[in-house]
């Protein structure tokens, strides 16, 4: 192993925290940061929308939330419950099919300490 990396790569690690990463992942955002497709951005508001209920990798998609299983993934690493409750096929606005698209709800929220 690389004597500069410190095991930040192994299984169990703790995430890194970047400097552009605010000192409290689950504060509530901004006007413009509502708008933002940085990480910190993301992952707040899947918490705000999960607050509301389950939604689907489609709900976080039209929210501008690309990559939402690396969000979730993060967000459980910070303290977050959220369960994939189910998967579903869904068809997408142009009618494609995909296959076990994920269904994710928000069982416990972090204190933001994490």
């Amino acid at each position: 192993m690389d004597s500069n990396n410190n095991g930040a790569n192994a299984p169990g690690a703790a995430m890194p925290k970047l400097a552009s990463e605010p000192a409290e992942p689950n504060a509530p955002l901004s006007s413009a940061a509502a708008s933002s497709t940085a990480t910190e951005a993301q992952r707040s508001r899947i918490l705000d929308m999960l607050r509301h209920g389950e939604k689907t990798t489609f709900d976080f998609r039209r929210a501008g939330i690309m990559q939402s299983s690396t969000r979730i993934f993060e967000l459980r690493a910070l303290g977050n419950n959220i369960a994939t409750v189910a998967r579903r096929d869904l068809f997408d606005a142009e009618g494609y099919r995909h296959a076990r698209v994920a269904v994710y709800a928000l069982a416990c929220e972090s204190d933001g300490e994490a």
